[in-house]
């Protein structure tokens, strides 16, 4: 399951991120706090496939699908 999977209001555990993206986009996520084990909450879903509004600790990110299906999760 993907960040892109989590229904509004719901909340997931990174369990780390897609081996396929490259090494600056894997750097770059990590340092924005997308680690494995770290909680993830769905606040937001916008119409029209747009992107998501997600909270991570404590920071509020808008994250494309493109962006969204890189995380994968499990349900907390």
């Amino acid at each position: 399951m993907t960040i892109w999977d989590l229904p509004k209001q719901s909340r997931a555990q990174i369990s780390g991120l897609n081996q396929n993206i490259s090494s600056d986009l894997r750097q770059r996520l990590e340092e924005m706090g997308f680690v494995e084990g770290q909680i993830v909450q769905c606040m937001k879903r916008t119409p029209f496939k747009g992107p998501l509004v997600i909270q991570l600790q404590d920071c509020i990110y808008s994250v494309d699908k493109a962006l969204a299906e890189q995380v994968q999760v499990n349900a907390a």
